[in-house]
This record gives C-alpha cells, structure tokens and sequence, in this order.
C-alpha cells in the first residue's frame, strides 16, 4: 500500500508535568484512545507501588522522568528515560517508584479510533 499524507497527527504536550500523583497511590491517566493504540500516563512519588497487575493489550513501558523498579516474571529490571519494555498481553507485573517518576503505557490494541479521543489539555491535533 502506498503512503499518502492524509491521517492525523497528534503533538502532546510536555507529559513528565502533566500529571501529579495522589499523596497515597500513584494517578493513572488516559490521555488518548487512537488508532492501534492507547495511551496511559502513570505519576508515581517515590516509594510508591503499582501492585501486580495485568493488561487484555500487549504494552510498551517508558519512563519518561525519574526510574522505577518494573518486576516481572520473578526478575526486577530498573527503568530509567529511554529503556522502554514491552510485555505480551496479560502478563502479570509490578511497578515500584525508586523515585518521583512519570510513566507512559502505550496499549497496543489494534483498534480503531477515528478521529481520536483525546482527554489531556494542550494535545493537538493535525
């Protein structure tokens, strides 16, 4: 198929200040339902936990400020800005701040969403 220069672009905002976590637990955010993917936004104070849990989509994990302990599958790996993870679907696994931290999940869903719902100020579209 070829290319074509019709579609849409979205151009978010600076995300590591987009969102503050709550005093007790970290804030999860969807900042967009688009085509193929879901976007989620985590902010996490340092010490806080994401208990063990799981996603119906396979993920991309991505720090994007500070670092976490991602644990999965018995083994810890320490995520910092530009080591993302994928994880196939409903792979159970654990995420623990060792800092302040913003974290985006990218849920990759297949699923069609045109135009895109988009639920975060400053995000624009083209």
């Amino acid at each position: 198929m070829p290319g074509t220069h019709e579609g849409t672009v979205l151009i978010f905002p600076h995300l590591p200040q987009a969102l503050e976590p709550f005093e007790s637990k970290p804030q999860a955010r969807k900042l967009v339902d688009a085509d193929g993917a879901n976007l989620v936004l985590l902010s996490f104070k340092k010490g806080q936990i994401w208990r063990e849990h799981h996603s119906v989509h396979p993920v991309v994990v991505q720090v994007l400020s500070g670092a976490v302990d991602f644990e999965v599958k018995g083994q810890i790996f320490q995520l910092q800005p530009g080591s993302p993870i994928h994880l196939t679907a409903h792979l159970l696994h654990e995420v623990r701040a060792t800092e302040d931290a913003t974290v985006m999940v990218t849920m990759l869903t297949g699923e069609h969403h045109d135009p895109a719902r988009i639920n975060l100020d400053g995000v624009r579209a083209l």
